[in-house]
């Protein structure tokens, strides 16, 4: 294969990394949907799915440690946030490296964030940036976008 070719495997493959929610670096994709509730109530839920041998923390570990999982929602008239992200149970254990108990989830996780739905039309814009690892490697914090559009 000549250069030019390698080249554009490489960028045919980002680009399909990417548009699957495929982070280059890491074992986790991510999907987000929008589930109604009722005519005026809905949950964005954001499904990550996890490489098998990879883990990803979960919300609200030590804020002392250098884990990072967080849910950030852009402002927006026609929603409005009902409490914070929800998470299933994770999975505890204590890490040497850290020396500190950490959280985390495998395989599969979805979490939740119930909103009002106060306008006729609009987007839910926002990022997930989390952090995961392996057996032998962290990958630093990486963040996540979507957009979910509201239709009344």
């Amino acid at each position: 294969m000549n250069r030019l070719s390698i080249l554009i495997m490489t960028v045919l493959l980002l680009f399909w990394m990417h548009s699957r929610g495929q982070n280059f670096r890491g074992q986790v994709t991510w999907e987000c949907t929008l589930k109604r509730k009722s005519l005026d109530e809905a949950e964005i839920l954001m499904r990550a799915k996890i490489a098998p041998g990879w883990h990803m923390y979960a919300l609200g570990n030590n804020p002392k440690s250098p884990i990072i999982m967080d849910f950030k929602f852009q402002a927006d008239r026609s929603y409005q946030l009902l409490g914070n992200v929800s998470q299933p149970v994770p999975l505890n254990k204590f890490e040497k490296l850290l020396g500190l108990p950490v959280t985390y989830f495998e395989n599969e996780v979805e979490f939740g964030q119930k909103i009002k739905l106060k306008g006729q039309n609009g987007t839910i814009r926002g990022t997930i940036q989390f952090m995961q690892c392996s057996d032998e490697i962290c990958i630093p914090p990486q963040e996540f976008g979507f957009a979910l559009k509201i239709f009344k």
